[in-house]
């Protein structure tokens, strides 16, 4: 998967320096699900590349179907016989004259067995779980004719390609794809397929068209999924793609062709809306049973953003996969995926879900995924979603050990947050794992089965998180701080947990207190504009520096350059940054909650008890007072600091311990079974799930708005009529069947006029 913010286009998906998976079929007599037609033409040994892109599938259950149109170099057609008896899925289909793309796409078509069509052109590449996205693409949203992702182009040209069929209407000014993509084969025969007199190029656009000319659109999943090989240019093989007059030229014929589509009569696909208790279906498009030579774990978790959950799920991952384990994982909500790259770093079998199923079809793809790959453990982290679909999961999957992992009681949210959670679903969990005595301690007082909950601390690679005198020179120069200043390093979200405001307060005291230092803020959040307005009321630019967001590299620097490390938390499980801070030899100033006492003892630092925010205020303010005016004090607690991360909580510590917890999983599923969970109950379970989430989101967003529409001084009233409009006329009239109380009172407005400015907005 390439990197959109730093992309390798040497790192392609057939490049050695890529993650594996046992990706090979367990079942040779399985029927396949999909086709893969792609022409062939003297194509030459990159074909190689093409064929192992195909083979690498994360969808086993393919037949592929080379269609060779006339191929007359001897290079190309040993290489095509060296494919006719490798695989039986692999058949090659022969045209005695070349015919062109059209006619070889067609000849493909006909001969396929399934009904989902991929075409592949033979120097094209496909990543891992193209193929398996895509079907479950247009599984899921049976609106579309066909599917595609992005495109990474590479070779004589660079570049990444978001443009898709999402663009609609753009397509009457130029052709936005390339042809890999997935095709419903009812739709290929419904408009007759490729026009096999176009054998010029661009027969792909006219297809398109000729599609959208009768109804028929598709939809693109929002990943780089194929890899388009580009040539210096195209016109010397395909004379009517020449940016110029034949191209401009054949845009003509087209409109000739298709005059409604440039007068409105381009088809809009309509997404069917997600209606309440929608029926949860369960029929699996192919079972894709995969050969297991490894051992395999299933990750559900909410996203892949950054953050010290998230960060621990990339830790875990790594872990695992140097200890030979096979790792899929599958995200349940929407999000920021800034992380989505370091994950695919040590595997590709990645599935973000919202990317290409609607929410209904969730539960039977994690039943697939879990019936395909065949995992030792299936482990939940911080994923509500993955809870609620449990007995679901148990019901149709009894195999797996299914465990989950808890970093922090939140008494704020649902009376507990993830560790409440799991103590609600105890008898559908064959072990819990959480991150510190205290909160199996906090479990266990609430409901807990002690015997059932273990502790694996989260560690952190010393190797990694280090002193680093060079480093601590150049960042110390960069900033323009002398050598000598102490640096206070605050580094998180700034939003209400990490308490900025009481970090602010500290640093006024500090200075009020004529102590020399500078303070580095390394985070963004909801409570920035706070804080930046208060350091500017209070004149502290000087001592305090905003830095931002700050990737782990960076955060690793600022580390380096920093004395003291500062975290004032309402509350917390053990902080991911605290566990980094010690193994740079920081001292650590924070709040003595969670578990936090287990890791920094004092010899490390100084913890303290939370209470009123101006007593907080002052016990920092004389505790980092300490720090600054005692600099062997300081540097004596970060040697000790370092020392017990490399004594105790060293990375390899925690991969070493989840290995054994999953072993003891696994013991305690057939030792010490968990009742059994009924299908019809199992499926009742997944019903409530979604309908649950639905609701959850639009609440959430309900709520959003509101705040947003308070700031602005609207009436709720206005803000829902608005919000209502937005989100869908059924939705609405849902409401109105089921009397909510808010619905009459709208109705009245809406009838006496006061709302007409309001909808005529939206």
């Amino acid at each position: 998967m390439i990197d959109p913010s730093n992309p390798d286009f040497e790192n392609t998906p057939t490049s050695s320096q890529r993650p594996r998976f046992g990706y090979a079929p367990a079942d040779h007599a399985a029927p396949p699900c999909v086709t893969i037609v792609t022409p062939f033409y003297n194509t030459g040994l990159v074909f190689h590349e093409t064929a192992r892109s195909v083979l690498q599938q994360s969808l086993q259950q393919w037949e592929w179907l080379i269609i060779n149109d006339g191929s007359t170099d001897p290079v190309s057609l040993s290489i095509l016989e060296s494919y006719r008896d490798a695989d039986h899925r692999i058949q090659v289909i022969d045209h005695t004259v070349n015919k062109g793309p059209s006619a070889s796409r067609n000849t493909g078509f006909r001969a396929a067995r399934t009904p989902y069509v991929v075409q592949l052109d033979s120097d094209d590449l496909l990543e891992p779980t193209a193929v398996e996205k895509w079907l479950w693409f247009l599984e899921s949203y049976p609106e579309y004719a066909f599917g595609k992702g992005y495109s990474v182009g590479f070779g004589a040209q660079e570049y990444l390609w978001e443009k898709g069929f999402h663009n609609g209407t753009a397509f009457l000014n130029a052709n936005l794809v390339d042809p890999t993509s997935i095709v419903r084969k009812t739709v290929h025969h419904a408009v007759g397929g490729y026009d096999e007199a176009i054998r010029h190029g661009l027969e792909d656009w006219d297809f398109w068209l000729h599609c959208a000319n009768l109804g028929y659109w598709g939809g693109t999943v929002p990943e780089y999924l194929d890899w388009y090989r580009r040539r210096s240019t195209h016109g010397d093989r395909w004379l009517d793609w020449d940016n110029a007059e034949r191209q401009s030229a054949f845009m003509g014929k087209l409109r000739q062709r298709y005059p409604q589509l440039w007068h409105g009569g381009f088809p809009q696909v309509e997404i069917r809306w997600h209606m309440p208790n929608d029926t949860v279906p369960n029929d699996l498009p192919c079972e894709n049973h995969l050969r297991k030579e490894k051992p395999r774990l299933l990750m559900v978790v909410p996203w892949l953003t950054m953050g010290g959950a998230d960060k621990f799920n990339l830790d875990l991952l790594q872990q695992l996969t140097q200890r030979g384990w096979e790792v899929t994982v599958a995200t349940t909500l929407k999000g920021d995926y800034c992380w989505l790259p370091q994950f695919a770093r040590y595997t590709p079998d990645i599935f973000v879900l919202h990317h290409f199923l609607r929410m209904v079809d969730y539960p039977r793809f994690l039943r697939y995924l879990i019936e395909s790959r065949q995992p030792d453990v299936v482990l939940v982290s911080n994923s509500e979603f993955g809870y609620l679909l449990l007995p679901f999961l148990r019901a149709f999957c009894p195999q797996p050990a299914y465990a989950d992992f808890c970093h922090i009681e939140e008494e704020h949210w649902k009376k507990g947050g993830f560790p409440r959670i799991s103590i609600d679903f105890l008898e559908q969990l064959d072990l819990t794992i959480v991150t510190s005595l205290y909160l199996k301690q906090w479990m266990v007082e609430r409901g807990g089965t002690k015997d059932r909950i273990e502790v694996c601390y989260i560690d952190v690679d010393p190797n990694h998180w280090k002193p680093d005198r060079q480093i601590r020179a150049t960042v110390r120069k960069e900033l323009g701080i002398e050598d000598e200043v102490p640096v206070i390093l605050y580094a998180g979200r700034l939003v209400p947990q990490k308490q900025p405001k009481v970090f602010a307060q500290v640093m006024s005291h500090l200075r009020a207190r004529g102590f020399g230092f500078q303070a580095l803020v390394a985070g963004d959040g909801e409570d920035r504009e706070w804080l930046d307005d208060f350091l500017r009321r209070h004149h502290l630019g000087k001592q305090v520096k905003m830095l931002g967001p700050a990737s782990s590299e960076r955060m690793q620097a600022l580390m380096a350059a920093s004395d003291i490390f500062f975290l004032p938390s309402r509350w917390e499980g053990i902080a991911l940054t605290i566990y980094e801070a010690m193994a740079c030899g920081l001292a650590v100033a924070g709040a003595d909650v969670g578990g936090q006492r287990e890791l920094v003892t004092k010899e490390c630092g100084i913890l303290l008890t939370p209470g009123e925010e101006q007593v907080e205020v002052q016990q920092y303010a004389e505790a980092l007072a300490q720090l600054l005016r005692n600099p062997d004090l300081r540097a004596a607690m970060g040697h000790q600091a370092r020392s017990r991360i490399c004594e105790h909580f060293r990375l390899e510590f925690m991969g070493d311990r989840m290995v054994a917890l999953f072993e003891e999983a696994r013991f305690l599923r057939p030792a010490h079974p968990r009742p059994a969970v009924s299908p019809g109950l199992g499926l009742a379970c997944a019903t409530q799930a979604v309908e649950y989430m639905r609701l959850h989101q639009v609440a959430d967003m309900l709520w959003l708005e509101r705040e947003g529409r308070k700031e602005k001084g609207l009436p709720l009233s206005a803000f829902f009529y608005v919000r209502l409009r937005r989100i869908g006329r059924p939705l609405y009239l849902w409401g109105l069947q089921r009397g909510w109380h808010w619905m009459t009172p709208l109705k009245d407005l809406i009838k006496r006029g006061l709302l007409t400015r309001f909808g005529q907005s939206v």
